[in-house]
C-alpha cells in the first residue's frame, strides 16, 4: 500500500468513526395545547386574582388593615399562584400561540420575568417586595391584554 492509499484509507476510517460516534440531534418537542388561548386566560383569571389579593391594604367603613400571608401555608399558596403565572408565560410561548410574533414573545417573557421575581419575594417572605412586584405582574398582564385581548376575545 502506498502512502496515498494509506492516507485515503485512514481518512475513510476516521470519517466512519466520527460518524459512528456522533449523536443525532434530538427531535424538537411537539407541543399539544389543550385549551385555546381564550380558555387559558379564563382559567388563569381566578388564580391571578388570588395572587393579587394576598397583599395590600383593605379599607372598610370601620377602618383599614394590612393584608399579607401570615403562615407557611399561606406563603406556599401564593407561591403556587406565582409559579402558575410564570408557567402560563411559558405556555404562551408555544409556537402555536405566539405565531412568532416578537411583541407576543416580549409580553409572555415579561410575565415570566415578573412572576419569577415575585417567587423570590415570596421565598424571602417579603410582603413589601411582593406587593411591588405584584404591581409589575399586573402591568405585564395589562400590557399584553391591551395589545392582544381583543383578538383573543373574538376568537372562536
Amino acid at each position: 500500500m502506498n502512502r496515498l492509499d494509506f492516507s485515503f484509507a485512514l481518512a475513510l476510517l476516521l470519517a466512519a468513526l466520527a460518524s459512528a460516534c456522533s449523536t443525532p440531534e434530538p427531535a424538537a418537542p411537539s407541543y399539544h395545547p389543550i385549551a385555546t388561548t381564550k380558555e387559558l386566560m379564563q382559567a388563569m383569571d381566578p388564580i391571578a386574582d388570588e395572587f393579587w389579593d394576598v397583599v395590600g391594604t383593605v379599607v372598610t367603613k370601620d377602618g383599614s388593615f394590612e393584608k399579607a400571608p401570615a403562615t407557611d401555608e399561606e406563603w406556599a399558596a401564593v407561591r403556587n399562584h406565582a409559579v402558575i403565572l410564570a408557567e402560563t408565560g411559558s405556555i404562551l410561548l408555544f409556537p402555536s400561540r405566539s405565531g412568532g410574533s416578537a411583541e407576543w414573545i416580549k409580553q409572555a417573557n415579561a410575565l415570566i420575568d415578573t412572576s419569577q421575581r415575585s417567587i423570590k419575594a415570596i421565598d424571602a417572605k417579603d410582603k413589601d417586595a411582593l406587593f411591588n412586584v405584584g404591581a409589575e405582574v399586573y402591568e405585564a398582564c395589562t400590557n399584553c391584554h391591551r395589545r392582544f385581548m381583543p383578538a383573543i376575545i373574538d376568537a372562536k
